[in-house]
């Protein structure tokens, strides 16, 4: 019985936990928020077992899941800053100590990029941000914006296209192809490893990667000057938040009538 009654006040701390994360990040840019789930416990039962005597022996955790809500749209002045409107995520990778691409991918929602001295695109927790070196392409590189074209005449407009491609003007010239975006998408999103700053990474459950760019089928569509904000409900937190209160109450008074009965019987 003591199992029983603790497992429900455990229960009930960890949705606490888990609803205090979501709202310590309901101001994250692009953070998806976690619901928890449970399930109920029973004894082991033997064909002899009358079903309606039976009951259960509490609570456990089943799993955390994320939630692939879509998070509403911000405005953000400047053309590097981003939003997939729909599914899919930008593809990222941290860099190696020699600043060379690293073999692991990671993806993240958040698209508030910046290019750095060298005019290499990066995200908000400085990794390298991922794309095809034309339209149409199949290999993946890090995006670089040179500065200065060949002519050495000084960058002054970069612009994206709704399909992800950059456009670099330098001087009177016309517009030229820097590359195009790449979105990666997943069958099972929400099974993705977390890493952290906004940054998911390929597991055994999210799926086999997709790849493709904005607009195409199956794929959102990336929109500039704007940022996803988190897809954080603080009003259906703060209801988790009360059930939860309410459960963990209500099981310290289940366990503090089982105490005072105990103690009766062994007087």
């Amino acid at each position: 019985m003591f199992g029983t009654i603790l497992s429900g006040m455990s229960t009930s701390m960890f949705e606490i936990s888990v609803v205090s994360n979501n709202v310590a990040n309901a101001g994250t840019t692009a953070f998806r928020k976690s619901n928890a789930s449970f399930a109920d416990l029973y004894s082991g039962a033997s064909p002899e077992t009358v079903t309606r005597t039976s009951t259960g022996v509490g609570s456990l955790i089943e799993q955390t899941r994320q939630s692939a809500k879509q998070g509403s749209l911000m405005e953000r002045e400047g053309v590097l800053n981003m939003a997939i409107a729909g599914n899919g995520m930008f593809i990222t990778n941290t860099a190696n100590p020699d600043g060379t691409p690293s073999d692991t991918l990671t993806f993240t929602r958040d698209g508030e990029f910046s290019l750095d001295r060298n005019g290499i695109l990066r995200s908000s927790t400085n990794d390298l941000v991922f794309g095809y070196d034309g339209v149409g392409g199949t290999n993946l590189s890090q995006m670089v914006v040179p500065f200065q074209n060949e002519a050495g005449v000084q960058l002054t407009a970069l612009d994206i296209d709704p399909d992800g491609r950059m456009l670099a003007t330098y001087g009177p010239d016309d517009p030229v192809l820097i590359g195009q975006l790449a979105i990666a998408v997943f069958p099972n999103s929400t099974s993705m490893r977390q890493l952290g700053m906004n940054k998911f990474q390929e597991s055994q459950d999210s799926g086999q990667l997709v790849l493709g760019v904005s607009g195409q089928e199956g794929f959102g569509s990336i929109q500039t000057g704007l940022l996803e904000a988190s897809n954080v409900d603080l009003t259906t937190e703060l209801t988790s938040m009360i059930r939860a209160q309410q459960q963990f109450s209500g099981s310290s008074r289940i366990l503090q009538a089982y105490t005072d009965m105990i103690e009766k019987l062994t007087r």
